[in-house]
């Protein structure tokens, strides 16, 4: 434990908030009123629009570490998963949609931890940095629909929500076939 808290740096500090917004943002669309959701909407935007952030300090000087290596997935997959879920909570779309998402988050992340482990570092592929991309955008779409729908509901449209499960189909297909590259490119390592 030492180790790691020796190893906590400014890009550790940025990816830490990031999880703490991930956390924070799913309770304030629940609980929250409009100002607060306007809010939680803010601080998720920020929250997406830095997560290249940490790794590029990280990378720029020479801060990479292990502590780092574990926090950043879970970063994304805490906000990724819970706003996922708070939308299927909040009756946007069934939670059958997202059921595949989240089996195949935690899996290929435990399957990372463990190689990690291990000593093996699995570096993202293309698909699996286009899905994340494309995760995330779906989410701030969902976000902003669901707005629309509560507080604005004279310039909802139902081309809207089929914009959404349209969106939504793409990013599960993504979601699973990156899944598959993960264990297709990493099979030996699987099985070791």
């Amino acid at each position: 434990m030492l180790l790691y808290m020796t190893n906590f740096n400014l890009p550790n500090f940025i990816t830490s908030v990031r999880i703490l917004v991930g956390l924070a943002v799913p309770i304030m669309m629940v609980y929250g009123g409009f100002g607060v959701r306007v809010a939680a909407g803010v601080m998720g935007a920020m929250a997406v629009s830095t997560d290249w952030l940490d790794g590029w300090l990280a990378r720029k000087y020479n801060e990479v570490t292990k502590l780092g290596k574990i926090l950043d997935p879970i970063a994304d997959k805490v906000y990724v998963l819970l706003s996922l879920s708070i939308f299927a909570y909040l009756s946007m779309y069934s939670f059958w949609w997202i059921l595949p998402i989240v089996i195949r988050e935690l899996v290929i992340t435990a399957y990372r931890f463990i190689f990690l482990e291990r000593g093996k570092v699995v570096a993202a592929v293309k698909s699996g940095k286009l899905k994340t991309v494309l995760q995330m955008g779906v989410i701030g779409y969902i976000y902003l629909l669901f707005m629309c729908q509560r507080y604005f509901p004279k310039y909802y449209h139902i081309s809207f929500t089929y914009i959404m499960y349209t969106l939504l189909a793409l990013t599960l297909s993504l979601t699973v076939y990156s899944g598959f590259v993960f264990f297709k490119n990493n099979w030996k390592l699987v099985t070791q």
